[in-house]
């Protein structure tokens, strides 16, 4: 748009150079397409046209030309205000000023002191609807940027609560529907009454548990809980998980010892973190260890960290056949990372061993 009026200007300005009857003079034709043509780089680099102007007006008032264009140049102000630097405009104000002033203190003048009165207040008027709109868009800048700002949060926010779901789902698969899966099979292969009755019964007690998980997710999606990792709700207590884990793995043949302090304190994001070990690495003994016989569960306090190590003595290559993500361990490595401990799984020489440590003031 400035562009196109500057165009338009520089037409007409031409026309009325060329059919005017008054006498002109080619520095003062010079100096005033100059002025028009500058204002065309305010749609670039709008200090660099302001302090071009500056120059061009300086050159204009030492030699009194150009004066029909002093009017224009006092509206600029407001385009100036509106792009430029404060002292920039001030300097700019003052030069316009200067040259209005010069231009009536002159002996040949053209403007009677009353006409720069009213040339100073188009100016001033010029320069508050300038300065209005760079209010406006500094105000419009601000509230992108804020915009853009609480997108990214939100973003960040709906992340965190997909993975929060997605690890609430995960242990409820992994687990509850692992143990389902496993005592199905039993039932298909053996006719015993009592081993029957029992796979019956934690196939039961694995749907009862996955159904009460599955609530609370849903819970946690229509809003109910707060879906924060400090307030993430534990379906058990850090005794509770080991207590149903050893039942699980005893009932599916393994024996299982627990070495544990008598309390540990810790906040419950981190207690959650130590739980969902336990849980994972009980389902990954189950699916992917079916040769274990014995599985080992330490934890202990040194120095300000609690130390988890869950343990067995499967052989190599030998699995239950059931599908694997890797999700689970991938997400236990982030969490542990994020609370500043350190996690590990591996196999080693005796069967996999699971490592995962956490400050106590984590």
């Amino acid at each position: 748009m400035l562009l196109v009026l500057i165009a338009v200007v520089l037409i007409v300005d031409s026309l009325v150079r060329a059919t005017s009857t008054l006498p002109a003079t080619l520095i003062g034709a010079i100096v005033g397409t100059a002025l028009i043509i500058t204002i065309a780089l305010f749609a670039w680099r709008p200090p660099l046209a302001a302090a071009a102007l500056i120059g061009v007006m300086v050159i204009a008032a030492v030699f009194g030309v150009s004066t029909e264009y002093l009017i224009g140049m006092a509206l600029v102000v407001g385009l100036v205000s509106a792009t430029c630097s404060p002292p920039l405009t001030a300097l700019y104000a003052l030069t316009v000023t200067a040259w209005a002033i010069a231009e009536a203190v002159r002996p040949t003048r053209v403007i009677e002191p009353g006409g720069v009165f009213i040339i100073l207040i188009l100016g001033l008027v010029s320069f508050f609807i300038g300065l209005s709109i760079r209010q406006q868009y500094s105000r419009w800048l601000q509230l992108s940027q804020q915009v853009e700002e609480n997108e990214r949060e939100l973003a960040d926010q709906l992340r965190r609560e997909r993975d929060l779901i997605a690890d609430e789902l995960h242990d409820i698969v992994a687990h509850e529907i692992t143990i389902v899966a496993l005592h199905a099979a039993v039932l298909e292969r053996t006719q015993d009454a009592d081993t029957r009755h029992l796979s019956q019964t934690a196939i039961r007690e694995a749907a009862v548990q996955a159904l009460t998980d599955i609530r609370r997710v849903l819970g946690m999606v229509r809003g109910e809980e707060n879906l924060t990792p400090e307030r993430l709700p534990s379906p058990d207590t850090l005794d509770a998980t080991i207590g149903a884990v050893v039942k699980e793995l005893e009932m599916a043949g393994i024996a299982v010892s627990v070495e544990m302090p008598d309390e540990v304190r810790l906040p419950n994001a981190s207690l959650l973190a130590l739980i969902r070990v336990i849980r994972e690495s009980s389902t990954n003994v189950l699916k992917h260890a079916t040769g274990a016989r014995h599985v080992r569960i330490a934890l202990t306090v040194q120095h300000g960290w609690v130390h988890l190590e869950f343990s067995d003595d499967s052989p190599a290559a030998s699995t239950a056949g059931l599908p694997s993500s890797g999700y689970g361990i991938m997400r236990l490595r982030e969490r542990f990372r994020v609370f500043g401990g350190t996690f590990d799984a591996a196999r080693r020489r005796q069967g996999w061993v699971v490592s995962a440590s956490l400050p106590l003031a984590a």
